[in-house]
């Protein structure tokens, strides 16, 4: 509807086909460039799933039979797609059930390439290949004796203008107490969803200390070129650092026979400067801070609101209930009525005009002071619809006492085993209840409704079970 009017329209698929024409032939390009990409023919594919959406409208599944030879499959939805992962993944985790293994990879669409040394051409490496599995990360080593930095960028055409991906400042880097580079452990990761990023770097230490033994002396390799490339990649598969073999060997042993070398590996956290298209981490904490204040800010607007709802919603059902004579009319005075409906009036009146945005406590005030009026008044009304029932409970409950004390009384020899003192007691207890059940019963005929009653609904259950021992002692 446009300015109360009902407005439609149709358009031919034909036209409609003609318009989209464009954006046709960008998808018919992505599936081109996605078959390409997985290396298979047409007939290793064995089917083509469109999962819901615009993708499975005639024009979208003729470009696939197009390119890949067949008809797309539409056997599940976007929800059915879901819902059948998870499924799947129950069962191969689940021990009481047996499936055929199923495993999923996800791979970078890019490839990405560090640079640390623009003016060395060994001062770069494609990092993370083209279809690289993700998430992933590499340990590459460095020989340094200041801070250095390393640039990661896109290593082919990228669907954006800009290729950088951001350059990192690795910083309080210092030479060896000999002034030799120190060594430089760099992780470069590429996360869950895709990102690249320089997550740490730490300075190692060797430090030896000589023993009286003769045994073997350990000798590092690749120090005679330790400002070109790194001197090793080490792979880690998830966020779980993996133990490798590979860093185990990397040190040459030459076997002599020397005074043995004891080492001490210590290792310092260096800090890093990233600088992406992204928000800085500090930024980052900024906008957090500003999130968490307006979360606060939505709470506390939200409390006032529903404070203030509670208000209205109590003025418009107590005056609408003191108002009807089915409700609380009978429980009231008329003259207190007439002044209670004046009160709901005058703050109805100012919940629309001064009162519209008070704060919270106000109208929780507000809203107390009106209860301390108006629940007396639904209370008499509660009381007076459910004593009845309670008092009824409480005389049945002393009939039966006084059935079982008649019983004793007459001989009756399932009541053998019990002492007559207790019987007594059973008999002197009811006789009181008894009294005090009528007292309160005359008490009640002579109260009107507009006045609180002597004795209330808890007063009775509670006197009741003030007595409970009678019923025990007839059960024994």
């Amino acid at each position: 509807f446009m300015e109360d009017k009902d407005v439609h329209g149709e358009m031919k698929r034909v036209d409609m086909e003609g318009l989209c024409a464009h954006l046709f032939h960008r998808v018919e390009i992505t599936l081109r460039k996605c078959l390409e990409d997985s290396k298979l023919r047409p007939d290793e594919i064995y089917a083509v799933e469109i999962v819901g959406g615009s993708s499975r409208i005639p024009a979208i599944k003729h470009l696939i039979e197009v390119v890949f030879g067949k008809s797309p499959s539409t056997t599940l939805n976007q929800d059915e797609a879901v819902a059948r992962g998870c499924a799947l993944q129950c069962a191969m985790l689940s021990p009481a059930v047996r499936v055929r293994d199923f495993s999923i990879t996800d791979i970078q669409n890019y490839p990405v390439k560090l640079i640390w040394d623009p003016h060395n051409h060994d001062g770069e490496m494609e990092v993370f290949p083209q279809f690289h599995p993700m998430p992933f990360s590499k340990m590459l080593t460095f020989y340094r004796k200041e801070d250095f930095e390393i640039k990661a960028y896109y290593n082919c055409d990228v669907p954006h203008t800009d290729k950088d991906i951001g350059h990192f400042i690795i910083k309080d880097v210092r030479p060896t107490a000999e002034g030799e580079s120190s060594k430089i452990k760099v992780k470069v990761r590429i996360n869950l969803h895709g990102i690249v990023s320089v997550v740490s770097a730490v300075l190692v230490e060797k430090k030896d200390n000589v023993e009286a033994e003769e045994t073997q002396m350990e000798t590092e390799s690749g120090s005679n070129d330790q400002d070109s490339a790194p001197d090793q990649i080490n792979r880690e598969n998830g966020d779980v650092q993996q133990p490798n073999e590979e860093e185990e060997k990397n040190d040459k042993v030459d076997k002599k026979d020397v005074k043995k070398k004891k080492s001490t590996t210590k290792t310092l956290e260096l800090p890093i400067d990233a600088y992406m298209h992204g928000f800085t981490q500090t930024l980052l904490n900024d906008y957090y801070e500003l999130e968490c204040k307006m979360i606060a800010n939505d709470k506390q607007e939200k409390e006032r609101v529903d404070a203030r709802n509670a208000l209205e919603e109590y003025v418009y059902d107590l005056r609408g209930k003191i108002s009807s004579s089915e409700e609380l009319s009978s429980y009231v005075l008329p003259q207190d009525k007439t002044k209670i409906i004046s009160e709901l009036d005058n703050m109805e009146s100012w919940l629309y005009e001064e009162g519209e945005d008070c704060s919270r406590q106000v109208y929780v005030e507000k809203f107390n002071a009106l209860k301390q009026i108006g629940e007396p008044i639904k209370k008499r009304k509660m009381e007076n619809e459910n004593r009845p029932l309670a008092m009824e409970e409480f005389a049945h409950y002393l009939q039966l006492s006084h059935k079982f004390v008649e019983q004793y009384k007459a001989g009756d020899e399932k009541y053998n085993h019990i002492a007559p003192s207790d019987v007594s007691k059973v008999e002197e207890d009811m006789m009181a209840a008894s009294k005090w059940l009528d007292e309160k019963r005359n008490l009640l005929r002579n109260c009107p409704l507009t006045v609180d009653p002597p004795v209330t609904i808890d007063q009775i259950r509670a006197r009741k079970e003030a007595i409970g021992t009678i019923g025990n002692i007839r059960n024994e």
